[in-house]
């Protein structure tokens, strides 16, 4: 299993002040085993079974940006409780301990652990692809954090149907989704999917 742990950064993203109901707001259509909840202040809680999951909630956390996140891969107690909020294990455990390494970098607040020890350099190789994949999602203009979002949402739309929903020309979004790094940091992602799901079917349970 996966656990994410946020943690607002107000002033370090596009969300100014609270980044918490965007970011509920960003991961309510995701299937998860439970619904990702506020804990206490600016911080939340999301849990996935699947790597795939995990990384998409970290994705759509990137892009609302302002947030801290620690992912613990591992063991969770079952069975699951009915909030996120009681979950425990060494998963749980996990991300508590990678959220407090996030808090502490400045560039892309973002750590990985595994719950089982076996896995710390796994854990370590999949934090450096995902830091790579933060520091290109930070790092977008405006104009082309809109357009990859677009065509992240929707994979099989077109460059002039992105463009009518986003109100500009279809050479704008051609030019931003170009420019913007979308084609390698994509290229990163099943290597993401890959390490985290190495770690999860492997790990002591």
């Amino acid at each position: 299993m996966f656990v994410l742990s946020l943690s607002g950064r107000p002033g370090h993203g596009r969300t100014a002040g609270d980044p918490v109901p965007a970011l509920l707001e960003a991961l309510a259509d995701l299937e998860l085993p439970l619904p990702p909840e506020r804990t206490a202040g600016p911080e939340a809680l999301v849990l996935a079974a699947r790597a795939e999951e995990a990384l998409e909630a970290l994705l759509r956390a990137a892009e609302v940006g302002s947030l801290a996140v620690g992912l613990g891969v591992g063991a969770v107690q079952r069975p699951l409780p009915a909030s996120v909020r009681e979950i425990a294990g060494p998963a749980m455990a996990a991300a508590e301990e990678a959220l407090r390494t996030a808090g502490t970098t400045s560039q892309v607040p973002l750590a990985v652990r595994a719950a089982d020890a076996r896995h710390r350099d796994t854990a370590a190789d999949v934090e450096s692809v995902l830091r790579l994949v933060g520091w290109m999602i930070r790092a977008r203009s405006r104009g082309q954090w809109e357009a990859v979002r677009a065509l992240r949402h929707d994979p099989g739309a077109t460059q002039a149907q992105l463009a009518a929903r986003l109100g500009v020309t279809q050479q704008t979004v051609s030019r931003a989704v170009k420019t913007s790094g979308w084609r390698e940091e994509s290229a990163a992602h099943p290597l993401a999917v890959r390490l985290l799901s190495m770690i999860d079917l492997t790990s002591a349970r």
